[in-house]
């Protein structure tokens, strides 16, 4: 029994054993009621006052960090938006939209592109966002080896505090689809710790970092647009058996998971999966080998895949359905190219039942000459049997499971595929005479363009297969000239297909792309993550902040 209740009690007795009226009694309850009210009350408060401040934090459960820092000039923020940065532009599921820019011109040769940056814009540290340091930004990245090549930028220069020019090579209006790819940083304080310690003009800003264990990020007080509600993220890097683990006790909020663990419930979480363009396949060889070597020393060409039929009756012939199923539970669409869903996507390439199936791939194979001649299961021609090699990443659970299921798939059109986990290093040691199960997909038609052209061979991950094709060279070439992006769009549409070639699987089938796989989210019941757009390939989960101004607590 509590102090108030008790003395309640004896003053009770005081006032019957001394007579006191009952207007008197029933004034002291009163009094002793609208006390305990007041307590009540008071505590209700401070209980509001402490879920208002959780309610503005999210704490997210995500697969890795940037391993180099985060620093766009090495790389972070290429693949989603950096968030702790201003890009020139977004390209939330491929519409390109304006951040720290606020229009644009192109010269009459395209060689010339003009931004115009807002002047209220600051970094987290209350300085202002210069022109100067959008030049140095891009030029310091096209100087430094990442994924993304910028080298056909001649120059770029600050012509005022909020006007930069980007001098290009070559006329390029695809050049667009990469100024949302760049996060801007301070030259003033720019130096080789900034990836320890950004300063940037994004929404956040990184307030603590305990390398391998978490990320803090608060929101930037300076930052120009929208005031999320989110006030304060905790990013912890964790793999999907730490995460899942960390999300059944209650411990995070939101959690980056595999398909495989997505179909598991948790007690006050619900799953979330969004569509992506985060495409699995198989990227062949298709050259045969000829006895040729990269500068590197390593073998080019494979005498089983170079043969453009073996390619496109993998292509028509595996069931993507059953890999969606039986690889990621469910969690997919069928995927026919990188382009998929974006404006740029030649839907003339997607198979129907008219163009696909067993018995077309196998007719594919018959006209071409791959037959089995000896009963023995595998086709043949030229007394090459139609068996290969087929490379997956071998810590990644899904590439391997795909890899099975591909070699089980293929066995029915007398095709023999071996499949072999290794770690990335070793695949790019082999990768330009052996298939290997890739991942690739993002809001730009440059991502075809690296996987398809010419000039791009040999050049890191993109063309492994040593592809080559002139025509469709000359319809990117043309596109790059256009002056519209509508124009830009119908020449990547005919550099797949023109009725007659083209790199895609009624084409030249290049590679061999099967699943666009969902990305899978435990979230935490009464969080809403906003309308969540196609998310481009990524490994980490840290896509899903893209939108985190609409993030709120419901």
């Amino acid at each position: 029994m509590n102090y108030n209740k008790m003395m309640t009690i004896a003053l009770m007795s005081v006032f019957l054993l001394t007579g006191c009226s009952a207007k008197a009694e029933a004034q002291n309850t009163e009094s002793i009621s609208s006390a305990e009210n007041s307590e009540s009350a008071s505590a209700e408060t401070n209980a509001q006052e402490s879920e208002t401040v959780k309610k503005t934090e999210v704490i997210a459960a995500v697969n890795s960090e940037p391993s180099a820092g985060w620093n766009p000039i090495t790389g972070y923020g290429q693949r989603y938006d950096p968030i702790l940065q201003s890009t020139l532009t977004k390209a939330y599921g491929g519409e390109i939209t304006y951040d720290l820019a606020t229009g644009y011109e192109v010269s009459e040769d395209g060689k010339d592109w003009t931004f115009t940056i807002r002047d209220d814009a600051r970094y987290s540290n209350g300085e202002k966002v210069l022109a100067s340091d959008v030049a140095f930004t891009y030029e310091a990245v096209r100087d430094n080896s990442t994924s993304l090549d910028l080298n056909n930028i001649s120059s770029a220069e600050a012509i005022d505090d909020t006007t930069v020019v980007f001098h290009l090579t070559e006329p390029d209006y695809t050049f667009l689809y990469v100024t949302y790819k760049v996060g801007i940083v301070p030259e003033a304080v720019y130096d080789d710790n900034y990836g320890e310690n950004p300063i940037g003009s994004g929404a956040f800003k990184l307030v603590q970092w305990e390398k391998g264990q978490q990320a803090v990020w608060e929101y930037n007080e300076y930052y120009y647009g929208d005031e999320p509600e989110i006030k304060k993220i905790v990013l912890l890097f964790m793999d999907d058996d730490a995460a899942f683990l960390a999300a059944q006790k209650g411990d995070v909020d939101l959690v980056y998971t595999n398909q495989n663990l997505a179909v598991q419930e948790i007690d006050g979480y619900h799953m979330m999966n969004i569509e992506s363009i985060d495409n699995y396949g198989i990227i062949f060889p298709t050259v045969t080998d000829n006895g040729e070597t990269a500068k590197d020393g390593q073998p080019i060409g494979n005498n089983v895949t170079g043969d453009v039929a073996v390619r496109k009756a993998l292509s028509v012939g595996l069931d993507r359905e059953s890999l969606i199923q039986n690889v990621f539970n469910g969690y997919g669409k069928p995927s026919y190219s990188m382009c998929d869903t974006m404006p740029w996507f030649n839907e003339e390439t997607a198979l129907n039942e008219t163009n696909s199936g067993l018995d077309a791939a196998l007719q594919i194979l018959e006209n071409a000459g791959w037959t089995d001649t000896d009963g023995d299961g595998i086709r043949e021609k030229d007394g090459i049997n139609a068996e290969f090699t087929l490379l997956y990443t071998a810590n990644n659970a899904n590439r391997q499971a795909m890899a099975m299921a591909v070699a089980e798939q293929a066995k029915d059109l007398g095709i023999v595929i071996h499949p072999e986990g290794a770690a990335n290093d070793d695949i790019k040691t082999r990768f330009y005479s052996t298939p290997y199960v890739f991942g690739r997909g993002d809001y730009t038609p440059n991502e075809f363009y690296l996987m398809t052209a010419t000039d791009t061979i040999g050049s890191g991950w993109s063309n492994t297969g040593y592809y080559s094709n002139p025509a469709v060279d000359e319809y990117m070439k043309k596109a790059m000239t256009c002056k519209t992006t509508d124009e830009v769009y119908e020449y990547y549409k005919l550099a797949q297909w023109d009725g007659t070639t083209g790199a895609s699987l009624i084409g030249d089938a290049p590679d061999c792309w099967l699943v666009r796989a969902d990305h899978c989210y435990f979230v935490r019941d009464g969080l809403d993550i906003g309308n969540q757009p196609i998310q481009p390939h990524c490994a980490n989960g840290q896509v899903v902040l893209s939108n985190i101004s609409e993030w709120k607590w419901n």
